[in-house]
């Protein structure tokens, strides 16, 4: 075995051999008594025999034999990359399968319990029903291509996308989720998108039919497999994870990154025996060392990152989709779950310092590592200490939903704490960066926040203000045509399906929204100089309400803002003056610029010649100016 790289839980689940057709089933369990390390809080699983059945044991008829099940053989388990017993792998063959698609579960017995039907935590795909867990014999194979190019992620042009609601409009009755979503790739690219955020692939909990059951993927039960939801064509069963490693190559192909969105501070454990199968391989399932609270408890059962063994699962999760599905990135939800300020040797920061070490034997470059940590400034110090390359900047969103959904006659239509939003590089270290945005899957439509379609036009400046500040720029999926479909912060109605409508791509509203997110996605990627983080006026007075004497900053009585944007690149040295406007009539600008020109606007593309040093023009209603000249 090459042991560079090794990811240790990538060698258990259902493990598939097709040119002999069989098929390996492997379950491990820590022990603590074996190897002190692998956990402090927990205990052993009081099992007395585990054995396997499902559809495999009869293929023609797919029927379960619950009276022949198939028993695992319990071993100590040696890590051959530092030859320590780390616990018990249990252990069967079945040989000679027909080509197909099959499910299973265990059977896992206990000392002073109930029998349980268990299904796989490393699992590689989700069963039809009843939470089963699945495997696949033959059937097409496909080896995934790492992009061409990985860009450093300050140059990525992000789209996040919801699987389900983005195919929902289009789709085929007999084409999986996933394959659809090739055939919208050269839109993608059209539209100027260079990386994919995926919300959660993973499976989610469910209790009958996997089809019948929507999610967004936040409630996971495995790591390693992809929902049955996604990757079920009822034509062809036997392709399944092929689908998914098509999809990256369409998306490497394009230039297009692909990122992961990944779920590793909880996972979903239901009665009966529902959920992460980690939970219920115990007979008290308190004793699971993999399940407790780390940190700060939110959502379903929280994995306890104070013991080895749930660190290593997690990190040859992320090992595993590195090594097969060459994913160019990985979002971490929830990483105040698993973060202590004060504890360098558990949760976040230590999970992050063995991944880039794994990424650096695998000499993987510019691979993201993206934290959705807190919805405020705070996410930036912890991006910093743990070495993360970014973190989303919600404060992005907050204050432009905040700035359109408050306006009054007392009220003004912006205000200074606006400076600090749209200086996204400020407090990041060096090659760091943020993950600025509008609007994504939490939280409600920009085009709501500013009173619906028919008001589409006053978003304009954010839109503006989004591709010209420093960070990698990233929009939810419809953003682009003006989709309305917006999503409460709390209730029943939070999530559910909302399908996006392709139409509103040809509608006025949709195709001007469309066109202006085309334009400034060129720009951005046209010009080195909107990816620095360079940023003037910086460090604003919040008490200041007007621009300074260069005529730079914030006017809060007229509803503008001018800023400054540069690089320092001697091959590609530019200059930028960015003016918005966020008020409802023209304004005019007067601020001082460094050369005599002529500047061009990169919206209007029309040239201004400065009078005297300084540029004075008008800027239009909820509208904005890019103006620019190489040094």
């Amino acid at each position: 075995m090459d042991l560079e790289g090794y990811a240790m839980y990538e060698q258990f689940g259902a493990i598939v051999d097709h040119k002999k057709k069989n098929v390996t089933f492997k379950l491990f369990l820590p022990d603590a008594s074996k190897d002190p390390r692998q956990y402090e809080g927990g205990g052993l699983p009081n099992i007395t025999r585990i054995s396997v059945l499902g559809d495999f044991q009869t293929p023609k008829s797919k029927r379960w034999d619950e009276n022949n099940a198939i028993e695992l053989t319990p071993t100590d388990y040696t890590d051959p990359r530092d030859n320590v017993v780390k616990g018990v792998v249990y252990t069967a063959q079945v040989e000679d399968l027909p080509e197909g698609f099959y499910e299973y579960k265990y059977r896992v017995e206990f000392k002073n319990a109930e029998p349980r039907m268990v299904s796989d935590p490393c699992g590689r795909w989700d069963g039809a029903s009843n939470q089963n867990s699945g495997f696949v014999i033959g059937g097409e194979s496909a080896e995934v291509l790492p992009i061409s190019s990985r860009s450093p992620y300050k140059d990525w042009r992000v789209y996040e996308l919801m699987i389900d609601d983005f195919t929902a409009g289009y789709r085929d009755k007999n084409e999986a989720p996933i394959q659809a979503i090739v055939r919208k790739l050269d839109y993608l690219q059209d539209l100027g998108i260079n990386a994919i955020e995926f919300m959660p692939w993973t499976p989610w909990s469910y209790s009958g039919e996997a089809a019948d059951t929507f999610s967004w993927g936040y409630n996971p039960v495995q790591h390693f497999g992809v929902a049955h939801r996604y990757v079920n064509n009822p034509k062809e069963e036997t392709s399944k994870l092929v689908y998914l490693k098509q999809l990256i190559n369409e998306c490497h192909a394009r230039g297009i990154h692909v990122i992961m969105d990944a779920v590793f501070n909880h996972a979903d454990a239901a009665p009966p025996n529902l959920g992460f199968p980690y939970y219920w391989l115990y007979e008290e399932p308190a004793d699971s060392p993999y399940v407790g609270q780390f940190a700060q408890h939110d959502y379903f059962r929280d994995l306890d990152y104070g013991n080895r063994c749930t660190l290593d699962y997690v990190r040859d999760a992320c090992l595993y989709w590195i090594d097969n599905f060459q994913i160019d990135g990985i979002r971490f939800d929830n990483t105040l779950g698993f973060y202590q300020a004060d504890n360098r040797g558990h949760g976040l920061p230590k999970l992050l310092t063995e991944l880039r070490a794994g990424l650096s034997e695998r000499d993987q470059k510019n691979f993201a590592l993206i934290l959705e940590h807190s919805w405020d400034y705070d996410a930036i110090d912890v991006t910093n200490k743990v070495g993360a390359t970014s973190c989303w900047y919600d404060p992005f969103r907050a204050r432009s939903h905040e700035f359109l959904g408050c306006q009054s006659v007392d009220t003004p239509v912006i205000a200074a704490s606006i400076m600090r939003m749209l200086d996204t590089s400020l407090g990041f270290d060096l090659g760091r960066t943020p993950t600025p945005y509008l609007e994504n899957h939490d939280h409600g439509r920009i085009i709501c926040a500013g009173g619906g379609r028919d008001n589409w036009r006053r978003t304009q400046p954010y839109m503006i203000a989004l591709f010209t500040c420093a960070g990698a720029p990233m929009i939810y999926n419809g953003q682009e045509f003006g989709s309305d479909h917006d999503v409460p912060d709390e209730g029943a109605d939070r999530i559910i399906p909302r399908p996006l409508d392709w139409s509103f791509v040809e509608h006025d509203t949709g195709a001007s929204l469309h066109k202006i997110y085309r334009t400034l996605m060129r720009i951005r990627e046209e010009h080195p100089a909107l990816r620095s983080p360079n940023f003037a006026p910086s460090i604003w007075d919040e008490g200041q309400t007007q621009f300074n004497r260069q005529g730079l900053g914030f006017d809060q009585e007229r509803a503008l803002v001018v800023y400054r944007r540069w690089n320092d690149d001697d091959d590609v040295s530019e200059q930028f003056f960015v003016a918005l406007n966020f008020s409802d009539a023209a304004q005019e600008v007067d601020f001082e610029v460094p050369h005599s020109g002529p500047w061009r606007d990169l919206l209007s593309d029309k040239t201004v010649t400065p009078v005297e040093g300084r540029i004075k023009t008008e800027i239009g209603a909820s509208w904005g100016a890019i103006f620019y000249r190489k040094k």
